[in-house]
């Protein structure tokens, strides 16, 4: 009888025991959060951007968790939170864009069943695909200029976002980024700003931009810490064009002057960025057009011309290689010759440049015409087609009037808004 009441009580507690076990696993977080984010921890997340977020993040075999995850522009910059909130057990929480006053975060059960790594591994996945440069407006806020730091962001909803991976001495904040379609593949490191000015005066859902803590993920932006909207202002200020905006990021992160020749290196980098970004508006444009047209529809309605239309950003591209001659016309006195004041003597001569130094331009930048297809343009033509007219804004052009490319003038065969 003693006997039969101990086997009882054993068997009772082998049952509860597995009912833990199975409760436990079926209820599994993503991760649990040990820590609670605070000015400690970003300043820990800052050091860790500057030291540990590479180039080969999601390439590098030793850290199979992340290895060959597939992501685009706004992915990395999510999945860069994301991944210091896991390393050091914090919580990450970010808005729900399909299910409006609900989040998504590390407490979420839905991979219960798989070991850790594969929980946060499809985590990632789960993030990235209902995230975008679109939802970054809503889970990250505008800061001051002055402010912006590693870990930090650029965000152009619905064109690109970038994350910011060191302030440099002279002021310059370097970034990272991805593009499009989703892949596994090295980040692009850029030695330069993020080639765009802040221009939503209405919404202020661009620009540098900073992540919310889980904390305080219900707050209104403008009630988050740091919150402030200068850059919107002094955009505004200097017409949006993005040498004087920059130069004044320059001048309130510097710890020294940048020199003239450093200047050059950098407005020469973000040029070639900045006219290989007009690829992404060519290619969204021209994949619509050919979306329509399977439709029985030959031209664009007034509001999707005015959508994929590109008059504005077409001068400040030409703009934007004025400013850059302006400033080598400036110091193209200082000798000896540096590698960026040849590129840029290269692109600014009126004289057409010996094939070498055409090379040595060529090497240094091509323009991407479309997405996904070898087909380039040389910078110095896209400045010279940019000055004769010949670069064409309507979305419904062929592929070779966009760049200019053509030799015979444009007819569009659409009507013009």
């Amino acid at each position: 009888m003693l006997l039969n009441k101990k086997m009882g009580l054993l068997f009772k507690g082998l049952t509860l025991f597995f009912l833990f076990v199975i409760s436990s696993s079926s209820y599994a977080m993503v991760w649990k959060a040990e820590n609670t984010w605070n000015d400690v921890w970003e300043k820990r997340y800052q050091h860790w951007v500057k030291n540990n977020w590479t180039e080969d993040f999601f390439m590098n075999e030793k850290k199979p968790i992340y290895y060959k995850f597939s992501h685009d522009c706004a992915d990395a910059v999510y999945a860069m939170r994301l991944v210091f909130s896991y390393e050091y057990k914090l919580p990450f929480v970010v808005h729900n864009a399909r299910r409006p006053g609900k989040t998504i975060s590390n407490g979420m059960t839905s991979w219960d069943k798989y070991p850790e790594p594969v929980r946060v591994r499809k985590f990632m996945d789960y993030v990235a695909d209902m995230t975008s440069t679109k939802t970054l407006r809503h889970d990250t806020y505008p800061i001051a200029l002055d402010d912006i730091k590693p870990g930090d962001v650029y965000v152009a909803p619905g064109v690109h976002s970038y994350q910011i991976v060191n302030i440099t001495d002279t002021g310059i904040a370097e970034v990272m980024s991805s593009t499009t379609p989703k892949a596994p593949r090295f980040l692009d490191r850029i030695a330069s700003f993020p080639f765009y000015v802040p221009e939503d005066t209405k919404n202020f859902s661009d620009g540098y931009r900073r992540f919310i803590q889980p904390q305080n993920i219900r707050k209104p932006l403008r009630k988050q810490p740091g919150y402030d909207i200068e850059q919107f202002q002094i955009a505004r200020t200097v017409n949006y064009n993005y040498v004087r905006f920059t130069d004044i990021i320059a001048s309130a992160l510097g710890k020294r002057k940048e020199s003239p020749d450093e200047k050059t290196l950098r407005l020469m980098i973000a040029l070639c960025m900045y006219a290989n970004d007009r690829a992404v508006y060519v290619y969204d444009a021209l994949w619509h057009l050919q979306e329509i047209r399977k439709k029985g529809r030959r031209c664009m309605t007034r509001s999707e011309y005015d959508s994929y239309s590109t008059p504005s950003r077409d001068r400040r591209l030409k703009a934007f290689f004025s400013a850059v001659k302006n400033h080598y016309d400036k110091h193209k006195k200082y000798h000896p010759w540096t590698q960026p004041q040849r590129w840029a003597k290269t692109l600014f001569s009126v004289t057409p440049p010996k094939p070498a130094e055409t090379k040595e331009l060529n090497d240094f930048c091509l323009v991407q015409m479309t997405l996904g297809e070898k087909y380039f343009i040389p910078l110095r033509e896209l400045r010279q087609n940019l000055a004769a007219g010949k670069v064409i804004s309507d979305p419904n052009a062929p592929l070779e009037y966009r760049w200019g490319a053509q030799l015979s003038p444009y007819k569009p065969q659409c009507k013009q808004y």
